[in-house]
């Protein structure tokens, strides 16, 4: 038994020295990281408007012609100074896809933060190493009202495995000036699904199939007056009303008998009036369209 407390004790004091080399070896590496990289944030517009999904681009730029260190390719975070003065960090993870060592950026947002009228402080920071601050100024305006976009379930409820389900995108533009927006199910005006089952619990997420664009087109990161001659697009004057079916079944079929709830989901990216106009500063407008149905599916035939 003595034996046995001497291994012990020397297997704890081992694993005590190893943890404390490890901590200190990890935090030595990441002191020493060159900071060959500058974080960076840059905003889609100059002015956004309450109600909209708030998109900005954030990410890092490779400053020599050094790859960045893998010590340094770990989570950021963005620092978010709201207009009362209060700050909130929210944690950005570092991308694994295409080549992580060198400069990056995507597109980034507010997440689950609400939004109210006032300037914003924005700051990314990786590694001890910060962004210039970039201010961001939110507006009201009530033509983000004015715009209607609605997902809307044809037949949810109690289904029949096997039985059809419409959903019905509609716009309708209940403002003075005339409006557009890229077509749906382009390669970045997609449709996403989510599909909850209570039992067995499972969840999957994907995007409604999409179109094979009639031509080859760019694919701008902003769809702005410049690009919007060359993306299919939907025009809609004042008083003026759009709407698109889709078929559940063509993204998803009931394979089994449960309670289910589907979410339809689109972000609308609308100019608003003319180029050089009164909303100039603020389009694109990014309407949010979400949706959810409820469906309890039988095998009954």
């Amino acid at each position: 038994m003595q034996l046995h407390a001497q291994t012990r004790a020397i297997f704890v004091n081992v694993f005590i020295t190893f943890l404390i080399v490890f901590c200190l070896g990890d935090k030595s590496l990441s002191q020493e990281a060159p900071a060959n990289f500058q974080p960076f944030i840059r905003l889609e517009k100059t002015k956004y408007l309450v109600g909209e999904s708030i998109r900005f681009w954030s990410g890092v730029k490779v400053t020599d012609s050094q790859s960045i260190p893998i010590a340094a390719q770990r989570s950021c975070s963005l620092s978010i100074t709201n207009p009362d003065g209060s700050t909130v960090a929210q944690s950005r993870d570092w991308p694994r896809g295409g080549n992580p060592s060198r400069s990056w950026y995507g597109g980034d947002g507010f997440g689950e933060l609400g939004v109210v009228p006032g300037p914003y402080t924005l700051v990314l920071e990786c590694m001890g190493i910060k962004s210039k601050p970039v201010q961001m100024v939110v507006e009201k305006n009530e033509v983000t009202n004015q715009v209607v976009a609605e997902f809307h379930f044809v037949g949810s409820g109690s289904i029949k495995i096997g039985t059809k389900v419409p959903v019905v995108l509609t716009v309708q533009n209940n403002s003075p000036y005339g409006i557009q927006f890229p077509e749906r199910n382009l390669p970045w005006e997609a449709v996403s699904i989510s599909v909850r089952r209570k039992e067995p619990a499972s969840r999957s997420d994907f995007f409604y199939p999409l179109q094979k664009p009639k031509k080859a087109f760019g694919i701008p990161d902003t769809y702005t007056w410049d690009v919007a001659p060359t993306i299919p697009s939907i025009i809609l004057q004042s008083g003026e009303r759009f709407e698109q079916r889709f078929a559940l079944e063509e993204a998803y079929t009931f394979d089994q008998a449960g309670e289910y709830e589907i979410e339809f989901a689109t972000i609308l990216s609308v100019l608003i009036g003319e180029n050089n106009g009164a909303f100039s500063d603020t389009c694109p407008i990014r309407l949010p369209v979400v949706a959810k149905g409820t469906f309890t599916v039988s095998n009954t035939k």
